[in-house]
């Protein structure tokens, strides 16, 4: 939504002055276009935006290209000397590792009051351990920026390109000396990761079918499940939260958020009513998950829904991450205590709230989904750090890639490991005014020159995974397993999808 950006910068110094990254950071000029926590992304956990610690530290933000050193050198945890997930303490600029290695940035925060806000280096969310809570920050985006540059950049030519990225960096520091007269050359095309010879459908099923993707992630979302009768969350008109008046909510995400059901329970349990497992079949989406599983390619499902379908299509518990959780079990909000789902589930369709039943106890019983101000499963965090440097194939489906720290997942794929969406819209796509900037192009590049990898297609969901079924010779087995399966087709009788290519 921007104007074309040679009129933008123009725009921003006189016509015959040049600007440089450095000087344009530090106008704040672009502050809307870097990375934030804005609420058209959005957060499993809601980023606080008036967190009172973090303007003690705000004078050390201003060394941006020692920072991003410190991250793409992977300097590991200075008290354990593990690297798999480490925390940036913004005081010190030293690197902790996260409570799901051994929790050392938590032990330093405790035992020093002022290095009490970090940076993660698997995302670039920042993090105050006395706010307990993740924190959006404005000064912070020529920062993140930076970190963002080191960490994912991709060096694809050795050490001249890690030599090459070294300098870009320094031009991004606000504080220091910009360099006026940075050298600009366009970026060479580069050939095609090696499992796909071309950047379509076709391309990716010829490489599951001769044994090239064996280990296979697939994120989906809302969008694989609305062909089984259950609504999206976010399409106009038709979405969830498009049709939640009926439960008098000060605002539709109110019946998913933590401290809103503490206060006022009914609603969501009027909900669940609606979203209860048992409700509803599993789509063909569902199926084709359970296919992969089946032919032994399949690493792992993480999926954002909490309607249980996976499990009812057969995909063993072992193979799935329920991001967001679900019905599947409850506790107590007060003691902890378990509750099954057969349990809740009787107590809400006899329109009652849930309680405890524990001696003494009377206190909420809520379904283990995840609601916004909690925190994400810890299998999750766990879990998808062993498994995405092992991916050799991403599929992505049926979700708009707008939750956080969801949507993050898509960039801890290794740079040669092709990312295929199948969607109705595009989601997830690069903004190409960070590659005017020559900052790193994080997210899907499907109309990019750079993109050597990602293949969208775009059109019915259950449709594309027939189509990508058959392409790979599965199609008895697909059809076997999801037999009342009705593919719609346009007018000439084909599957109705598009592919963008890049």
């Amino acid at each position: 939504h921007f104007p074309p950006f040679s009129s933008f910068i123009m725009s921003l110094k006189g016509a015959d002055e040049s600007i440089t990254i450095g000087e344009l950071l530090a106008s704040g000029a672009l502050n809307e276009l870097l990375p934030s926590g804005d609420s058209e992304i959005g957060f499993a956990v809601v980023p606080k935006e008036d967190c009172p610690h973090i303007r003690a530290s705000e004078t050390l933000f201003c060394d941006e290209s020692h920072a991003a050193e410190v991250a793409f050198s992977a300097t590991p945890c200075v008290d354990c000397g593990d690297s798999s997930e480490c925390w940036l303490c913004l005081h010190c600029r030293k690197l902790h590792c996260s409570r799901y290695v051994k929790g050392h940035a938590a032990k330093h925060a405790n035992a020093n009051a002022e290095h009490c806000v970090a940076v993660s280096l698997s995302d670039m969310s920042v993090w105050c351990f006395p706010c307990d809570s993740y924190i959006t920050h404005p000064p912070l985006k020529p920062l993140l920026a930076a970190l963002s540059a080191a960490k994912f950049a991709p060096p694809p030519n050795g050490d001249a390109e890690v030599d090459g990225l070294q300098d870009r960096l320094a031009t991004l520091s606000v504080a220091g000396d910009a360099k006026e007269d940075m050298e600009t050359k366009p970026k060479p095309e580069r050939p095609l990761v090696d499992a796909l010879d071309e950047l379509s459908l076709v391309a990716v099923a010829k490489a599951i079918r001769t044994g090239k993707c064996k280990n296979i992630i697939v994120m989906s979302g809302a969008g694989i499940s609305v062909a089984a009768g259950i609504p999206d969350f976010r399409s106009p008109g038709t979405g969830l939260y498009a049709n939640l008046q009926k439960y008098n909510l000060p605002y539709p995400t109110a019946v998913f958020e933590i401290d809103y059901f503490k206060e006022k329970p009914e609603p969501f349990c009027l909900l669940a009513r609606e979203l209860y497992p048992g409700n509803y079949a599993p789509t063909p989406a569902h199926c084709f998950v359970r296919l992969l599983h089946e032919k032994g390619v399949l690493l792992r499902n993480y999926t954002q829904n909490i309607d249980t379908l996976e499990r009812e299509a057969g995909v063993p518990g072992e193979k799935l991450v329920e991001a967001h959780g679900s019905f599947a079990q409850a506790h107590c909000l007060e003691c902890k205590r378990t509750h099954s789902r057969e349990q809740v589930k009787e107590e809400i369709f006899a329109k009652r709230v849930p309680r405890c039943t524990a001696d003494g106890c009377d206190g909420l019983v809520k379904p283990d989904i995840v609601f916004f101000g909690e925190s994400l499963p810890e299998r999750f965090h766990q879990l998808s750090l062993i498994d995405f440097p092992k991916c050799d194939l991403l599929i992505v489906m049926g979700t708009s890639l707008r939750v956080q720290p969801f949507a993050g997942l898509i960039h801890r794929v290794p740079a040669d490991v092709p990312r295929l969406l199948l969607n109705m819209e595009v989601a997830g796509e690069c903004d190409p005014v960070f590659a005017s900037l020559g900052l790193p192009l994080r997210g899907f590049l499907f109309d990019m020159k750079e993109n050597r990898r990602d293949v969208c297609v775009l059109g019915d969901v259950q449709s594309s995974c027939a189509t990508l079924a058959e392409l790979i010779g599965w199609k008895e087995d697909f059809e076997a397993l999801c037999p009342k399966k009705k593919e719609e087709e346009s007018g000439d009788g084909s599957t109705a999808t598009t592919t963008k290519e890049g």
